[in-house]
């Protein structure tokens, strides 16, 4: 864990949508939870009386056609000045048996199903660390608690002896850590810490790529990797400055 370059010289590209409607430079954007289907993973305008979470000023103009869809089809990035006022942490997940999920059947369609899976995490990532199928990546394009839909089946099935790890969704509210504090730990249940994932990594044999759903959706074979981490940039929310009540 280390706190990530984030201020108010960096600029960070963050995923847009118009919603069908073009975007100029200067609009404030927010994140809306409560529309996971169609508004998780990305930022929108926030205008008139609408919306929550404000959370960056766009810096540069966004076309219509380009719109950064839940599907996995689009991820469009522009340039964003960040209005939280923390400090940002770039958090490893861990890839330790203690902090990974079990799939509890197996999986060889677009549906799959783990006991007890949080809701409304559509657009997060899967990476199969240990068992049938290790070494692969796949994005969500839905979810509902206790299942989720794949944007293309696994090219290797999964079953029981696979273990995953579950990479949130950019703007998530809900975070949990491992048993030493140090990375960012996955269940199949939702976390329990305020915090927002402003932006997700991965990083293969030391380089570092934004993680993209139009590049980072089918990827196999990456547990052969000399090294490999998947990282967050967290916000959190609860501190002792900035407490939640």
């Amino acid at each position: 864990m280390r706190l990530s370059e984030y201020g108010p010289d960096n600029k960070i590209n963050f995923p847009i949508s118009g919603g069908g409607s073009a975007i100029v430079k200067g609009v404030l954007l927010r994140k809306d939870a409560t529309t996971p289907g169609t508004m998780s993973g990305h930022l929108r305008p926030l205008t008139g009386n609408a919306g929550r979470m404000a959370i960056a000023l766009l810096q540069e103009a966004h076309a219509t056609a380009n719109d950064t869809d839940v599907a996995g089809t689009i991820f469009t990035t522009h340039p964003c000045d960040i209005i939280i006022p923390t400090r940002i942490l770039r958090i490893e997940y861990s890839l330790a048996a203690a902090d990974d999920i079990d799939a509890t059947q197996a999986v060889s369609t677009t549906t799959i199903t783990l006991t007890d899976l949080e809701n409304d995490i559509d657009t997060a990532f899967l990476y199969v660390v240990t068992g049938t199928g290790r070494g692969q990546t796949n994005y969500l394009t839905a979810s509902a608690a206790g299942s989720a839909t794949l944007k293309a089946a696994f090219t290797t099935n999964l079953d029981t002896t696979s273990r995953l790890i579950k990479i949130l969704p950019r703007f998530h509210e809900l975070v949990r850590l491992t048993a030493d504090g140090t990375k960012l730990a996955s269940a199949a249940g939702v976390g329990a810490i305020d915090a927002v994932v402003l932006d997700s990594w991965i990083v293969r044999n030391n380089n570092e790529q934004q993680l993209n759903p139009t590049q980072h959706d089918a990827l196999t074979g990456l547990h052969g990797l000399a090294s490999l981490r998947f990282e967050a940039d967290i916000a959190l929310l609860d501190t002792l400055i900035y407490q939640l009540t």
